[in-house]
C-alpha cells in the first residue's frame, strides 16, 4: 500500500488563495461604493450651486434690469465656484411694450478638471423682462 502525503496541504493553500482574492474583491467593491456615494452627493451640490447662479442672474435681469456679461459667485457651498454669464439675445414688441430676451448660463465646479473628485454642472435659461 502506497501512502500519499501532502495532498491536503495543496487543497488548503488553494482554498486560502480563493478566500483571500474574494476578500480583496469585497474590499475593492466597498471602496468603489463609498466613492460613488460621495460623487453623487457632490453632483447634487454642484447642481444646486448652478441653480443658485441661475436664480441670481434672473433676479438681476428682472429686478435690476441689468445683464452682467460674466460674474463669478462664491456660494455658501464650500469649495464651489459658480460663473454666471448673461447675454442679451434681442428684443420684441408686444402691445407697444418692448421686451428684452436674455440667455443666462451658470456653470458650477468643484475641484480642478482631471482631479478624481472633480464635479461640474451647467444650467441654461432664456427669459424676458
Amino acid at each position: 500500500m502506497i501512502r500519499q502525503q501532502g495532498i491536503t496541504l495543496i487543497g488548503a493553500i488553494f482554498v486560502l488563495i480563493i478566500v483571500s482574492l474574494l476578500g480583496q474583491y469585497l474590499v475593492n467593491i466597498a471602496g468603489v461604493q463609498q466613492k460613488t456615494s460621495l460623487l453623487a452627493l457632490q453632483s447634487a451640490r454642484a447642481y444646486h450651486a448652478a441653480n443658485a447662479g441661475i436664480e441670481w442672474g434672473i433676479d438681476r435681469v428682472i429686478n435690476s434690469a441689468t445683464c452682467v456679461a460674466s460674474t463669478t459667485l462664491s456660494p455658501a457651498i464650500s469649495n464651489f465656484t459658480v460663473i454666471v454669464n448673461c447675454q442679451l439675445l434681442g428684443s420684441y414688441s408686444e402691445n407697444t411694450v418692448t421686451k428684452n430676451v436674455y440667455f443666462i448660463t451658470a456653470n458650477s465646479a468643484y475641484g480642478s478638471y482631471g482631479d478624481t473628485d472633480y464635479v461640474a454642472r451647467s444650467l441654461e435659461v432664456s427669459i424676458h423682462d
